[in-house]
């Protein structure tokens, strides 16, 4: 295979790709690579010589300019006498130049390919693409950007996980709760999957539940449209906004209903808030939103108590328990990290 000047080109920028440059690399060692690079580099400089010489000879009007150019072209060489001999060695000492970069780069080039830390993105382009986890941790929420735009304000003890071709293939699981301020693409819809349901949108913003060990998923939708497909017999629903979607592995219901936006939003700005939730429920999310660790004394089982209420921003822990325990009746003590429940 034979070179151009242009690829030379391409070369020499790093524009080839891994494969087509290592083939560069060994044409250029080839004494065919050799002659047809060292005969770019004399056209060059031939080009370069005569240019320069132009110059000259508009500085010099006694010299006969088109005369000169008649006669070159006539004998299809370099001007004679010692302007001759100069160029001559310079066109040699410019070959000697680029064998010597030649080499220069050849070596650059490889290690180039070689080194630990380019291997690394080049390589990226050519492998699978790789899974990418964002969490968080008890007691803690976080603002998440993904490639394409889209963000996501993640509740606590909550993980997503996605591939890091995310801008082409916007799917998305989800663990625990998060609310989705999705970036329309026509082209590519973006999907949350979580557990058996998978929850689909263009330019939306929704909310969804979905703790592991959880048996009921809430999709909550703010603004836009979303489809919501349970993956287990395709059943799918389509909801607006200030609607939601409840799905119960246990009692088997797949079904939207309307809802008030401010209860299943509020967790963003800082707020807890309870309506009719099983006791359990209520001290699993204590847990999370607190980043502590609750044990129950006195008693085999919780009681099948339901609560609500709703509490001011980023209330204290303390203050929650003194209020629920007016009505559940219990008594609490807060060491570090660890709280008791003392049921009467």
């Amino acid at each position: 295979m034979n070179y151009s000047k242009r690829d030379i080109d391409r070369f020499f920028e790093g524009k080839l790709p891994e494969k087509e440059a290592k083939d560069f690399l060994t044409w250029l060692d080839s004494p065919a690579g050799e002659d047809t690079y060292n005969a770019i580099i004399a056209d060059i400089w031939t080009k370069e010589v005569d240019n320069s010489e132009l110059i000259q000879d508009k500085e010099n009007v006694h010299i006969p300019i088109l005369a000169e150019s008649k006669t070159r072209k006539n004998t299809n060489s370099y001007p004679t006498k010692k302007s001759s001999s100069k160029k001559s060695k310079s066109i040699k000492l410019s070959l000697g130049l680029a064998a010597s970069l030649i080499l220069l780069f050849s070596v650059s080039y490889v290690f180039y390919f070689n080194s630990p830390e380019k291997v690394t993105v080049e390589t990226s382009v050519f492998e699978e693409a790789v899974t990418i986890e964002r969490s968080t941790p008890r007691g803690n929420k976080k603002i998440i950007t993904l490639p394409d735009g889209s963000t996501v304000v993640l509740n606590a003890e909550s993980k997503l996980t996605y591939s890091s071709d995310f801008a082409q293939n916007r799917t998305i699981k989800l663990e625990g709760e998060g609310f989705f301020e999705v970036v329309r693409d026509e082209k590519y819809p973006f999907t949350v999957i979580t557990e058996n349901i998978a929850t689909t949108a263009l330019g939306t913003s929704f909310n969804i539940k979905a703790y592991k060990g959880n048996p009921d998923i809430q999709v909550t939708l703010a603004t836009g449209k979303v489809r919501v497909q349970n993956n287990i017999d395709q059943n799918q629903i389509e909801i607006q906004p200030g609607q939601a979607v409840y799905y119960s592995e246990d009692k088997h219901t797949f079904e939207k209903n309307n809802v008030d936006l401010s209860h299943f939003l509020s967790w963003k700005e800082g707020i807890l808030q309870f309506e009719k939730t099983p006791f359990n429920q209520v001290v699993e999310d204590l847990e999370r939103w607190y980043g502590v660790e609750i044990k129950v004394i006195g008693i085999k089982k919780l009681p099948e108590y339901k609560c609500s209420g709703t509490f001011k921003p980023h209330e204290y822990l303390s203050n929650v328990l003194k209020v629920l325990s007016y009505s559940v009746d219990f008594e609490y003590k807060i060491n570090g990290n660890e709280v008791i429940l003392e049921f009467n």
